[in-house]
């Protein structure tokens, strides 16, 4: 008896072993992340991406101008201060060029990246990384949103890169991974229109894709590798393409079950709602009371964090004073902007817990500028959407609230106290906003894994394998006319040409024979008479 659990205990260390050594080289990982973009939504995504992985037991070191509000053992921050926040630079002419640009292609904010990167190379701090010696099991990065040039800390510390986007897919992204780009059917970034395309529209998603695609693999690469040469000054560095092509695995904020259906090749994996809190926070006092004695509900309303408020002016703000003042519900308005009387059914704060908001049962409508980490937390909250887009993605998640009948679009340039009012009593006196969202969130809900358990997942799954490159799919290096099928195509064409050029000749000769026997009959004939 003692000698069989003798014999059983030694068999069971012989299993643990191995597994034990696994979870400590993957417990045992430094992770390197370099964010510096920014604009502070993005940075909750981050965040939330990197305080799940120090919970594992990994070691961070994160280069952003941000740093988490509550130190976090294994997380280490290193503030870049060069950067500047946008809305310290954001002018009324910068707004109004944002919001005219057109839908098709992103150049402009490719370009704005190559600033980014410039900015971030200078900073002190990123140049004694560059100088170091090191040593990181991992790099995350925000590659494919105009930061392309870090990927160079990939190669200077031999890691596996992992590739975090703050959106969902789209073309660049999209054509790195091997994706099937879904032309047909799903919107590139910028493109406000549904999965349900005209001709038309579909016709310019085509444009918009393949411009997009053409200008950044053409005159955009060439420009980061420029940069790449300049900064790491190391003469094995492999061009920015070869860099992109060796990306492991690309994590974007999609949730495959809410937003539109399209393909996820395995190197690609919808992290969406990482950022939502778990815990409920109780909300502060007064802003409880606001809320909790709101007879008729309470209006909840923010633009975001990009643009400031001394850009929309002062009329912008009386604008909505007004139409607020008229509405039965309450409204709790983020807004540094202080007026001297405003009405009773409204309050202002600089800061507040968005989350924590939506979550309360009085409120019955979100006002938001339509950026995709408020639309994660609006469905997941199960409220109704009355959605002001200013740019960039905000018209494409506009598009998809009323395709989805969660919400309706109010376009910036028609914003007025009537569009205002009339918009937020369709939406709240409307039932089917509120059911159809209610809807939405039970199905955003409902999926196999969290966020975070899937993150944590793929990340050390690129650990244990040292990379991912067995997940990437070959189309995403072959050649256009390979992918498309051009080339099989132009030989069908040559193949049925020749078919065509065949009979036609051989039916020729034939014609010409037949001719050539009647002739001499009809002449024979005429003879005879």
């Amino acid at each position: 008896m003692i000698c069989r659990i003798s014999v059983q205990a030694v068999w069971k260390m012989r299993l643990l072993i191995p597994i034990l050594m696994l979870a400590s080289a993957v417990e045992s990982a430094r992770i390197l992340s370099v964010f510096p973009i920014s604009g502070k939504s993005h940075h909750g995504l981050f965040q939330a991406v990197l305080k799940a992985l120090a919970a594992r037991g990994h070691h961070i070191v994160n280069y952003s101008p941000y740093k988490l509000d509550k130190p976090m053992a294994n997380y280490t921050d290193v503030v870049m201060e060069n950067i500047q926040p946008p809305d310290k630079n954001m002018t009324r002419e910068m707004l109004e060029m944002f919001m005219n640009l057109p839908s098709i292609g992103m150049p402009i904010f490719l370009w704005m990246g190559i600033d980014l990167s410039a900015q971030t190379f200078s900073d002190k701090k990123i140049k004694e990384l560059i100088e170091s010696n090191e040593q990181f099991d991992l790099v995350i990065i925000e590659a494919l949103f105009t930061q392309e040039a870090f990927l160079g800390f990939g190669h200077k510390f031999k890691a596996p890169v992992i590739c975090l986007q703050p959106f969902n897919s789209f073309s660049v992204v999209n054509k790195a991974a091997g994706n099937p780009l879904s032309i047909s059917y799903i919107p590139d970034m910028a493109f406000s229109s549904s999965d349900h395309m005209s001709f038309f529209e579909r016709f310019c998603n085509t444009i918009s894709i393949f411009s997009s695609l053409i200008f950044y693999y053409t005159i955009y690469t060439p420009k980061v590798d420029v940069m790449l040469k300049e900064n790491f000054k190391d003469p094995t560095m492999p061009p920015v393409s070869d860099l992109i092509y060796n990306i492991s695995l690309f994590m974007t904020n999609g949730h495959p079950y809410v937003h539109y259906a399209q393909p996820y090749t395995p190197n690609m994996i919808p992290i969406g709602g990482i950022h939502l809190s778990k815990e409920k926070k109780p909300l502060p006092a007064d802003m409880k009371k606001f809320i909790d004695d709101a007879k008729d509900g309470v209006i909840y309303f923010s633009l975001g964090s990009v643009v400031p408020d001394h850009v929309l002016g002062e009329e912008f703000f009386d604008m909505f004073t007004k139409a607020f003042q008229k509405l039965p519900q309450r409204v709790l308005w983020k807004t540094g902007w202080k007026h001297e009387s405003l009405p009773n059914n409204v309050k202002t704060a600089n800061w507040m817990p968005q989350q924590d908001i939506l979550a309360h049962p009085n409120v019955v409508l979100f006002m938001t500028h339509g950026g995709i980490f408020g639309q994660h937390e609006a469905i997941h909250a199960g409220v109704p959407v009355v959605c002001i887009p200013i740019f960039g993605d905000q018209t494409l998640n506009a598009k998809f609230y009323e395709e989805r009948g969660i919400g309706v679009k109010i376009p910036f340039q028609t914003l007025s106290e009537e569009t205002i009012i009339s918009t937020v009593n369709k939406v709240v006196s409307n039932s089917k906003y509120k059911e159809n969202m209610e809807r939405l969130s039970k199905i955003y809900h409902d999926r196999p894994k969290s966020a975070a358990d899937s993150l944590v997942y793929w990340v050390e799954y690129v650990l244990r394998h040292g990379g991912a490159h067995h997940l990437r799919p070959a189309s995403a290096n072959m050649p256009w006319y390979q992918l498309y099928l051009l080339d099989v195509v132009a030989a069908l064409l040559l193949i049925a040409a020749v078919i065509v050029i065949v009979v036609y000749i051989v039916l020729r000769k034939i014609l010409r024979l037949f001719r050539g026997k009647t002739k001499p009959m009809s002449s024979n004939k005429k003879k005879k008479n």
